[in-house]
């Protein structure tokens, strides 16, 4: 009953960040569809590289890549993970084993959620 909830709430989470990514007219049509294929790649990218790597990834980039930074720690704020001043980056190199597991696999299941938003909300390809 507990995980139905949190799926659930995973899945509105990642409804309306979608929905904020296309409905906003500052953002050109070239930066939604990119932002939907780093949605889809994304939770590969943690798995294959580790949760620090892929946020490093996501800093050094920049660009569109600062949209997936951004939902990673809106979720991980609203879930009580962390707290600001921390930066998503100094929380991620400071968890221990066990609760490092834990953080990428709320990543992962957050991700999951986003690139099915995206993939059929944000009409295109990205051409990178």
């Amino acid at each position: 009953m507990l995980q139905a909830k949190i799926e659930e709430g995973r899945a509105e989470f990642a409804l309306n960040a979608v929905k904020a990514i296309k409905g906003d007219g500052n953002i050109g049509d070239k930066n939604k569809k990119e932002y939907k294929s780093y949605c889809r790649k994304f939770a590969g990218l943690v798995l294959t590289n580790g949760l620090a790597a892929a946020v490093a990834f996501l800093i050094a980039k920049g660009g569109s890549y600062n949209f997936l930074y951004k939902d990673i720690e809106k979720w991980l704020i609203s879930q009580e993970f962390y707290t600001k001043p921390t930066t998503l980056e100094e929380y991620v190199c400071s968890l221990d084993s066990d609760s490092y597991r834990e953080a990428t696999g709320e990543v992962i299941a957050l991700y999951r959620w986003l690139s099915r938003f995206a993939t059929g909300l944000i009409e295109g390809e990205s051409e990178g």
